[in-house]
């Protein structure tokens, strides 16, 4: 008796774990969805629809310089997700908080090398003095954006300043945006909490994931 009893704790150890584990993988539903922003709106107001779902803004050529002074290409954020950072000139003990939390990201990259960084700011030899090394990372562009086009390119093309209904308030000086593959706009993060860090790591990790599983479909 006792070897049947062992024999079939043994089975309800392994073979249980397995069935939960197979019920979850194919037909339980994820409902931990990265939300899009900004539906694209008709000349009447109404939600505009595309093969049935939701149309959504899709950020396109960005009006920024690379450190070479040669423009971005068309459409910088196709193909790539692209976390997005504004560095004013003068770097307080905030940003350096905020660079640290941005090189927590990047070595995601070992993972998934589409995944990439752009830091915009006003001149690139403020970043330079302040990151040097961020020269040489593959990867991570530093690019800058002249003066007078600051508001169209973070108001207008990233909407960097919008208020988005349930997302939390911070300084432009700690925002961080993720941007998915077809350049729509996923989240935004306070780069000074380290909770909205993991956040934004998480929904990276969910994105990639999700590219993985659509392409083996």
């Amino acid at each position: 008796m006792k070897k049947y009893s062992k024999a079939g704790l043994l089975i309800v150890t392994l073979v249980i774990p397995a069935l939960i584990f197979t019920f979850l993988r194919f037909f339980a539903t994820n409902h931990y969805n990265v939300p899009y922003y900004f539906p694209l709106k008709d000349e009447n107001g109404n939600v505009v629809i595309n093969k049935n779902d939701t149309a959504f803004y899709a950020i396109k050529a960005l009006n920024v310089k690379k450190s070479d002074g040669s423009s971005l290409s068309p459409n910088p954020f196709v193909g790539k997700l692209t976390v997005v950072h504004y560095q004013p000139g003068i770097c307080d003990d905030t940003c350096q908080i905020v660079f640290s939390n941005l090189e927590r990201i990047y070595n995601l990259r070992e993972k998934n090398p589409s995944l990439n960084l752009l830091t915009i700011c006003d001149t690139i030899s403020d970043v330079n003095k302040i990151k040097p090394a961020l020269s040489d990372k593959d990867g991570w562009l530093i690019s800058k954006v002249a003066t007078k086009d600051l508001n169209n390119v973070f108001d207008t093309t990233l909407k960097f300043q919008t208020k988005v209904p349930g997302a939390k308030t911070n300084s432009i000086k700690s925002k961080l945006m993720l941007v998915d593959e077809e350049a729509h706009i996923r989240g935004y993060y306070n780069g000074y909490d380290p909770e909205e860090i993991n956040r934004l790591m998480a929904e990276i990790k969910i994105l990639n994931f999700e590219k993985g599983a659509s392409s083996q479909n």
